[in-house]
């Protein structure tokens, strides 16, 4: 009788290549969405577009990781493999939820009523936040090259059972899954409430009143992303826990549970695609004219390449045609001069 785990194993096949797909693709739509002007023009769309390529990169690892897997290829039983797997599929997620803490902090900053909190919502901040993040991120995840070794007589890469390794894996989990989600909590309900005293305020000028619609509907689409993303992570969370802590419950039911949540939080990596277009009213006005001005461009191109000239009853083309009224002007203003 085969165990959850093998049978989760045989599922990979089919789920990996669908999350491959949406991934990619709802990145890859994001990307351009905002990267548009009046999107661009707001330091949180920065933190959003760095989210995006994390999640690609996340993806392009795990799903092929995932499906591989399936066959019994496991890169990371490899002496290489073992030091690079742990590190990159760790790192990737570590960086997307410390943007989503970074916007939630900049969108606090964007509604507050204090000028030094809004210049902190600044592109150039927003940018040297995600450098100094990224670098502080890929440092704090080095030791994650040597908590893993690979065993040359198993040929399996296992985890080193020390005091170290435990202190260290119980960090990840505090401020993956405990400090970051409170930090966005704390910072989306102060941004709520920033927001709902800007709407009790004097009416903007309407010069401004489209910044305003921007940043209000990055907050919404923020918020909302940020409650998803808790139900979606939190799960694997609790597993990622008890196994760290009690080693005992690293059965093969257990395991099979921890591939169902791994499976279920990489949803987090495509969902905000389809978050951004019900939420956000700019996202989705941006994503609809993009794919219209490909439909007019296209139109347009396929217009002038297949049209042929108009050819009147005399045999003329349209060229013609139109040449004769200007001959006849210049007939009868040679006559009127004569």
């Amino acid at each position: 009788m085969s165990t959850l785990a093998e049978k989760v194993d045989q599922t990979t096949i089919y789920i990996q290549p669908i999350h491959f797909t949406l991934a990619i693709i709802t990145n890859l739509l994001n990307i351009c969405v905002l990267s548009t002007r009046t999107l661009r023009s707001s330091a949180c769309t920065h933190y959003f577009l760095t989210f995006s390529f994390s999640s690609i990169l996340y993806t392009c690892i795990l799903c092929p990781t995932q499906i591989l897997r399936r066959y019994s290829i496991l890169w990371i039983n490899t002496s290489i493999g073992c030091k690079l797997n742990p590190y990159l599929l760790f790192v990737l997620p570590m960086q997307a939820n410390l943007m989503l803490t970074l916007a939630a902090f900049d969108r606090f900053c964007s509604s507050s009523t204090s000028i030094k909190l809004r210049a902190i919502s600044n592109v150039r901040i927003a940018q040297y936040f995600i450098v100094c993040t990224s670098l502080l991120c890929a440092l704090y995840m080095l030791p994650m090259m040597f908590i893993y070794e690979f065993n040359s007589t198993l040929q399996l890469c296992v985890q080193l059972s020390t005091m170290p390794t435990t202190v260290y894996a119980f960090s990840q989990i505090a401020i993956y899954y405990i400090l970051a989600p409170v930090i966005m909590i704390i910072f989306g309900v102060l941004t709520i409430l920033n927001i709902r005293r800007q709407l009790k305020r004097i009416q903007p000028i309407a010069g401004s009143s489209q910044n305003r619609r921007t940043e209000s509907q990055l907050a919404r689409m923020l918020i909302i992303q940020i409650t998803i993303h808790m139900v979606i992570s939190l799960p694997f969370g609790i597993i990622y826990l008890i196994n760290t802590f009690i080693p005992s419950s690293r059965t093969l039911f257990i395991i099979g549970i921890r591939l169902i949540f791994v499976a279920w939080q990489q949803c987090d990596y495509f969902v905000p695609f389809f978050l951004y277009t019900l939420s956000g009213g700019v996202y989705r006005e941006k994503l609809f004219r993009m794919f219209k001005i490909k439909s007019h461009e296209k139109n347009a191109i396929h217009t002038l390449t297949i049209k042929p000239p108009c050819i009147t009853q005399y045999g003329h083309s349209d060229r013609r045609k139109s040449a004769l009224p200007v001959a006849t002007a210049r007939l009868n203003t040679a006559v009127g001069e004569f």
